[in-house]
């Protein structure tokens, strides 16, 4: 009967049913966000697929894949360049931007006005390592759907990388917790009391020159990561091909 979802739980009732959400989606929802899952935008189901079958994939592209020396290696390699300085152990100021003829900020939307209009939500994440022999879990990753159960999924790295052998294997239990000052902000909360503030610091961004804001936390938006460097990649061709002046403020759009 729902014909428009206004709600993540009305998006899990509409294309999933009520007991598919009770078991699977309800109990790891809270635990994940934090709030009831009516208080959350459908935004955040609708990009997961619905299928009638036994493919597990997440996504539906044809090409899929981690890099094979891992991720390390690939921000070791694209930093590696004679016009890349990388300073460490300090954050950007605004008033530092007056040093560069452009800045891209993939810090959170709000920090970069120093909160001046107040703090978005934010989710943060705790890891918690554990070790164990042989093979723990059989998968990456395992998630936890239990509303008794703190953790929310377990992640057991040497399954992501099939084609080394281990004898032993590391594992992480995630915890998720809302962001405080301090905390490093991994994904927008973006309740409906959070949409005010945001449009507000929207405009302070439109009107400041020579930044774009890009990524998860400079656009505020939930995103899958290949969506993110799908932007980037599409922000960076409008670069090479615009005048400096026309560059836009965001990779994508904030709302």
């Amino acid at each position: 009967t729902i014909t428009e979802s206004h709600s993540l739980e009305e998006q899990a009732l509409r294309f999933r049913g009520r007991e598919l959400y009770e078991n699977f989606f309800y109990g790891y929802t809270k635990k994940q966000w934090g709030v009831e899952p009516r208080e959350l935008p459908a935004s955040i189901l609708q990009r997961l697929p619905v299928r009638f079958n036994y493919d597990d994939n997440y996504y539906q592209q044809r090409y899929q894949g981690i890099p094979v020396e891992g991720y390390t290696a690939l921000v070791e390699k694209l930093l590696d360049h004679p016009r890349i300085e990388v300073r460490l152990g300090r954050r950007l100021q605004r008033s530092d931007a007056r040093d560069f003829d452009h800045v891209f900020w993939s810090g959170p939307l709000d920090a970069y006005f120093d909160h001046e209009l107040g703090r978005l939500q934010y989710r943060s994440l705790v890891f918690e390592r554990f070790d164990a022999a042989g093979d723990y879990q059989g998968n990456p990753v395992i998630n936890y759907c239990e509303e008794s159960v703190r953790w929310t999924r377990i992640s057991e790295h040497k399954h992501f990388a099939p084609w080394e052998t281990h004898e032993q294997t590391v594992c992480f239990r995630e915890y998720s917790k809302l962001a405080e000052p301090g905390d490093t902000p991994y994904y927008p909360l973006r309740l409906q009391g959070d949409k005010a503030m945001l449009l507000a610091y929207i405009e302070l961004a439109e009107a400041t020159r020579g930044v774009s804001f890009i990524g998860r936390l400079g656009t505020y938006r939930y995103l899958d990561m290949h969506v993110v460097i799908g932007e980037s990649l599409d922000l960076a061709r409008t670069c090479l091909t615009t005048p400096i002046g026309q560059w836009p403020r965001f990779s994508g759009k904030p709302l």
